[in-house]
């Protein structure tokens, strides 16, 4: 919903049981095509249970990190992608490679938004955070956990205290979520 209000599409990758780095490879490349190429706003939503091998994590560290993924674009693919970037840079003054190498990663950095879900439970939590540092220091982190009874009555009472509860027939304020 969040995604759709901000007017960004949502991309998520299908792992099945024979989903491997390969395909994640292709998945990447053509969800990064889409937003530094075409300059689509995407939010990428990645779960660690799609985690299906390391090489996810590196890549997705790698991408946080800096915007691309080292070696993705080899070859071909590399060829490919730089002409996938003169048609969308379109008449500016970038025409060098390396310029619109460069162009293309600043599109994907901009273009890109990557919800990366993991659960603190889980016994791999610790060993991902130590291992990937741009889970940390390149995201927003929003913990999900226990809420206090003093927390929760605090943000219901700043949510209610802004609706009009009993149809305009109220004389005053509502001072707590338990008058409501």
């Amino acid at each position: 919903y969040v995604a759709w209000i901000n007017g960004l599409n949502v991309f998520q990758i299908k792992a099945h049981r024979g989903y491997c780095l390969a395909d994640f490879e292709d998945d990447l490349r053509a969800v990064l095509r889409r937003a530094g190429c075409k300059g689509e706003r995407i939010c990428f939503i990645f779960d660690e249970s799609n985690i299906m091998e390391s090489g996810f994590l590196e890549y997705m560290n790698a991408l946080l990190a800096s915007g691309e993924v080292p070696g993705l674009f080899e070859g071909e693919e590399y060829t490919s992608l730089i002409s996938q970037c003169k048609e969308g840079v379109g008449s500016s003054i970038v025409t060098g490679e390396a310029e619109l190498y460069k162009w293309f990663v600043s599109q994907v950095q901009h273009n890109l938004h990557i919800i990366f879900t993991m659960n603190p439970q889980s016994p791999d939590f610790y060993n991902r955070t130590a291992t990937s540092p741009a889970l940390f220091n390149r995201c927003t982190i929003d913990w999900f956990g226990e809420w206090s009874e003093e927390a929760l009555r605090q943000v219901a009472s700043e949510y209610l205290a802004m609706l009009d509860l009993l149809g305009g027939h109220t004389t005053g304020r509502l001072n707590s979520v338990e008058e409501a």
